[in-house]
């Protein structure tokens, strides 16, 4: 049973590097499901279904910041383009945005 929750994972892994969302959408309940039906394991296999599960975490937490950025991209890219500047700290600071008065063209 461990095996076939290390595929699981291995599984996992491969679609969130892919960006298949579909595949973990169907993986996730499966997952789940055999984490709670696991017998006792010895300490190496614990160990490796840890790091697997870690491993996968890191990326779907990366995975979840690169969609927040891909969205506040794009209300950016919509909301038209403006001036923007950096400070000697290296903020950003928006000068000047666009007039209601410039027709927009697409």
């Amino acid at each position: 049973m461990s095996l076939a929750l290390e595929d699981l994972l291995d599984q996992t892994r491969d679609a969130v590097v892919a960006g298949n969302l579909t595949a973990l959408a169907m993986l996730a309940p499966k997952v789940e499901a055999l984490a709670d039906t696991l017998p006792p394991l010895d300490r190496q296999t614990t160990e490796r279904l840890r790091h697997k599960a870690d491993r996968n975490a890191v990326l779907l937490q990366a995975a979840g910041r690169g969609v927040r950025s891909a969205q506040a991209r794009l209300v950016e890219i919509a909301n038209g383009p403006t001036l923007t500047t950096y400070d000697a700290k290296g903020r950003r600071e928006v000068i000047a945005s666009q007039s209601s008065l410039i027709p927009r063209r697409f």
